[in-house]
């Protein structure tokens, strides 16, 4: 890519096919209206906006999560790029925007973060332990931030949503996948079983004990279990978490 810049007008045109981020769903007191207010030198407060500038469509459901990219990820170095794909827009404590992701480099205590829920319409629809849980697994996978991708797995609806609901799944895939081939990640963090079923039609519980990098394209891709929610509450997630962090820290430290 030749610039930031460049690659989210390029990676909306992808986007803008499927018509899932209709300028209308973002008033004044959507997550992402109100980080713009709050940071508006933040680099993502201008890219995000050019991003949603190519969406100027007629609304058919709620606007999926926005993707999130961090300052470098576009740039033409040598450093490891990492996408984390999370589980779908429908669930409300798991989707890209509601990681926070944009507040990870921003943000370091509870008192930062209840001055950007506050002004939020929900403001409770992603509480500050579960957005704290997030980053702190990401840290701990060391991960670089500034070259991270977050996105969703499924977040194309159908288009007659009278007689169908929830995503369409194959058009969703085939959005997922060329979001991949856009990004180029040299690694794929899988949470949960959403992404893991979309892209390779595998059971999360066959795959996220083995200890094994499965491959798309080529990409290495790690199983993780999902790290909100209830993820934690369930069987066996500290030792899967600690089989899918060995795989993931060997990679991002080569």
């Amino acid at each position: 890519m030749k610039n930031r810049k460049e690659a989210v007008k390029h990676l909306s045109m992808i986007f803008n096919e499927y018509q899932i981020y209709p300028l209308s769903c973002y008033k004044e007191n959507s997550p992402v209206r109100v980080f713009q207010k709050l940071y508006p030198d933040n680099y993502y407060a201008g890219d995000i906006e050019d991003f949603l500038s190519l969406h100027d469509y007629k609304r058919i459901r709620r606007g999926a999560d926005l993707p999130w990219w961090g300052e470098k990820y576009f740039e033409n170095d040598k450093k490891n790029r990492v996408m984390i794909i999370s589980q779908d827009s429908l669930a409300k404590d798991a989707g890209s925007i509601v990681f926070w992701a944009n507040l990870f480099r921003i943000i370091r205590n509870k008192y930062d973060y209840d001055r950007f829920t506050e002004l939020l319409d929900d403001p409770k629809v992603f509480e500050y332990n579960k957005w704290e849980r997030a980053y702190s697994q990401i840290m701990k996978w060391k991960i670089d931030l500034e070259h991270c991708y977050i996105t969703d797995a499924s977040k194309v609806y159908w288009s007659d949503l009278q007689n169908r609901k929830g995503f369409n799944k194959e058009a969703s895939k085939r959005l997922l996948e060329r979001e991949i081939d856009f990004c180029k990640p040299d690694l794929i963090i899988l949470l949960g079983a959403e992404s893991l079923n979309l892209l390779f039609g595998l059971e999360y519980k066959d795959v996220v004990e083995k200890g094994e990098y499965i491959f798309i394209k080529g990409i290495p891709c790690v199983v993780s279990p999902f790290i909100t929610g209830q993820g934690h509450t369930q069987k066996n997630y500290h030792k899967r978490l600690e089989i899918a962090s060995k795989l993931i820290i060997e990679k991002v430290t080569n």
